[in-house]
C-alpha cells in the first residue's frame, strides 16, 4: 500500500464528504479513491469513514487520524516541492580566474548536457579555497600540471 496516496485520498474525501468529489479534487477515480481509503483502514485496523450512498462522514477514530494524515500529506507535497526546486539550483563552481570563456562555456554546455546548471565564480587559488570552505560554492576546479591533469 502507498501510504502517501491513500492518505491524500482519505483526506480529500474526509474534507469534501464524498468519495465522488473528494476523488475528483485528488485527480483519481472515485474507485481508486475507496480502494485506498480502504486499504488505509485495514493498514490502520479501524474505520476512518462512515459511507452512505451521498455522503462520507469521518468516524471518531477517523477524526482522531486525520491531522497526522493531513500531515503526511503536506509533508510529501513539500518533499516533492524542495526535490524540484534543488534540481533547478545552479552548482556554484569557482574556476581559475584566468580561465578562458570558451573554455568555460564549453563545460558550461557540457554540463547542461548533463542536467546540470554551473554557476562559475572566478577566483584566485587561495579565493578558491576559501570560497569552498565557507561553502559559498559547492565545489572548485583546481589547475594542475598538464602532466598530473587528465
Amino acid at each position: 500500500m502507498d501510504l502517501v496516496a491513500a492518505c491524500r485520498a482519505f483526506v480529500s474525501v474526509s474534507e469534501r464528504g464524498s468519495f465522488t468529489v473528494g476523488a475528483a479534487a485528488a485527480r483519481m477515480a472515485q474507485s481508486v479513491a475507496s480502494r485506498r481509503v480502504a486499504a488505509l483502514e485495514r493498514h490502520l485496523g479501524g474505520r476512518l469513514l462512515d459511507r452512505s450512498p451521498r455522503a462520507a462522514t469521518l468516524t471518531p477514530f477517523g477524526r482522531g487520524v486525520l491531522p497526522s494524515a493531513r500531515r503526511l500529506v503536506e509533508l510529501a507535497d513539500r518533499l516533492e516541492r524542495e526535490a524540484r526546486a534543488a534540481g533547478r539550483r545552479p552548482l556554484r563552481l569557482a574556476v581559475p580566474a584566468g580561465s578562458s570563456t570558451g573554455a568555460l562555456a564549453r563545460l558550461i554546455a557540457e554540463a547542461h548536457g548533463h542536467g546540470v546548471t554551473l554557476d562559475p565564480r572566478p577566483a584566485s587559488p587561495a579565493e578558491r579555497a576559501r570560497l569552498v570552505a565557507s561553502g559559498e560554492v559547492h565545489a572548485a576546479l583546481l589547475a594542475v600540471p598538464s602532466a598530473d591533469a587528465a
